[in-house]
């Protein structure tokens, strides 16, 4: 009996708090409830993504496939968790993190990770499985892009509030060094 009235009493505290119990925003924004059923799962392939540097000049276009995962956090609050794993390819000019300088044709790998928070419509244009789009960002060493590119409003619309909680990105070349940059900064340098 005493089990029974203790989680009546957690059910009316939730529900007077205004939270449904089956979608309790998590604390820590940094990540998604990953614990939980997804409610779209897909992957998308980007191609000549212009890649900016620390001082925002672009000095690489980025190839990838972005796995991206959303969660329903309930009253029309969403949590996307993007990962993406690619290659690079680098411009001539200043290195990514502007300790020296890289030369043109210079290529490598990279894996980042991002959170986010949306606040909308679900309304989905796209499948909610599987590899669904591929787009060619036609992005140019001036950092105009031309092409298509995916977006939220793949899933929802309209969205009257969209963040990142969390942001990082890791390149590395073979023999040139590794860069990162995270919400904390940037980290290391490819160089000739």
């Amino acid at each position: 009996m005493r089990r029974i009235l203790v989680a009546l009493t957690l059910c009316v505290g939730l529900l007077a708090a205004g939270i449904p119990p089956a979608f309790a925003t998590p604390t820590n924004l940094d990540s998604c409830p990953t614990g939980t059923p997804t409610l779209y799962d897909v992957t998308i392939g980007n191609t000549n993504v212009a890649d900016v540097a620390s001082d925002g000049h672009v000095w690489a276009l980025d190839s990838y496939l972005q796995h991206v995962q959303v969660w329903n956090l309930g009253q029309k609050h969403y949590c996307f968790r993007i990962e993406y794993d690619g290659t690079w390819t680098s411009f001539a000019g200043v290195s990514p993190g502007g300790t020296g300088t890289i030369r043109a044709g210079l290529t490598g790998t990279f894996h980042g990770l991002r959170i986010l928070r949306l606040t909308g419509e679900f309304n989905p244009q796209y499948p909610l499985s599987g590899h669904v789009a591929d787009f060619d960002w036609q992005c140019g060493a001036d950092g105009i892009c031309t092409g298509p590119r995916p977006s939220p409003g793949m899933y929802f619309s309209p969205i009257t509030n969209f963040n990142s909680t969390w942001s990082e990105f890791h390149a590395t070349s073979a023999t040139n060094g590794s860069w990162s940059q995270t919400q904390y900064g940037d980290f290391g340098d490819i160089t000739d």
